[in-house]
């Protein structure tokens, strides 16, 4: 079994958070010198590249193992720190950082009510990245995140699932676009060949939508926006017809700024709170915030009943 230098393994984790070896030194009060022989050192040990030289700086799949490993280790010196503090009854330590990926919709709406709690009740500092619901898994698969809020209800190998409920999206437009796109109602006829939002390439939740309505999709000329501010605001100046939270879009409506084209249909999308099975005491303690919170604001549906 390899016994690799732990120093080594932070020196590491400090590149791939901070992008470039010189600011990993100044964050370890340490010389970039000493950072470049820890990681050399390291890389002959394994055997293997652990870290792609750029601006930034990328891990290997090896590197980003022990990216992993590192931060598994900060977060049990923190509980073990807790721990130890409140036997001598002395002032808690600085918050844990944990790097999770969560997707833009729930980063826009309900998740930063968990940040905010998590940051009070459990001394977490978030490291997020911002993805689609399909797609943040692949964060925990690659070791990027320690835990992801995603639609794939799969649990990745060595992971465990947490339900939290659904998001509804309703296809919304301004007053104006709706008077002039859709006069006669809304239908595959008039849907064609309008104006519509997607927020990237992989987002492809319109489609979803009219299908769920006409059992077929059509045509429609689709602008990426890939920011949920630009988005909604997009909806709301009249640009195009868009998918949004009916958590969020429901101010919007009653204040008259967007109609919803069909009432009676919405895209259900089921999230799942995805983390290692062997995670640490405050990863769990997350876990069970996160779905607390999701419970107030996401629907029940097949996987999470009320």
């Amino acid at each position: 079994m390899l016994k690799l230098d732990y120093d080594a393994i932070v020196a590491l984790a400090a590149v791939v958070r901070e992008g470039r070896f010189d600011l990993a030194a100044n964050s370890l009060n340490v010389t970039q010198s000493a950072i470049s022989q820890r990681i050399k050192q390291l890389e002959d040990k394994v055997g293997s590249v652990l870290i792609v030289r750029g601006r930034p700086c990328v891990p290997t799949e090896a590197g980003l193992h022990l990216c992993r490993y590192a931060e598994q280790v900060e977060l049990l010196q923190h509980e073990l720190n807790d721990r130890m503090n409140a036997l001598a009854g002395t002032a808690g330590t600085v918050a844990a950082q944990i790097r999770i990926s969560v997707n833009n919709d729930s980063l826009a709406t309900w998740f930063p009510h968990v940040i905010k709690r998590a940051k009070n009740e459990l001394g977490i500092r978030f490291d997020i990245f911002p993805d689609d619901q399909e797609h943040t898994e692949t964060r925990l698969k690659t070791g990027e995140a320690l835990a992801v809020v995603t639609a794939i209800e799969t649990p990745v190998q060595g992971c465990r699932r947490v339900s939290l409920g659904a998001m509804d999206y309703i296809a919304v437009a301004s007053p104006e676009f709706f008077e002039e796109n859709f006069p006669d109602g809304v239908s595959l006829k008039s849907l064609e060949n309008t104006a519509c939002l997607a927020f990237d390439r992989k987002d492809t939740i319109q489609d979803q939508w009219m299908m769920n309505c006409f059992g077929e999709t059509v045509r429609v000329l689709t602008h990426m926006v890939p920011s949920y501010e630009g988005y909604v605001a997009c909806c709301v100046n009249g640009t195009a017809w868009g998918l949004v939270p009916s958590v969020a879009a429901r101010a919007y409506i009653e204040r008259g700024e967007l109609v919803e084209l069909s009432p009676e249909n919405a895209v259900r999308v089921s999230l799942h709170w995805q983390t290692s099975t062997q995670s640490s005491e405050i990863l769990r303690r997350l876990g069970d915030l996160v779905l607390e919170v999701a419970k107030e604001y996401l629907s029940p549906d097949m996987y999470r009943e009320e």
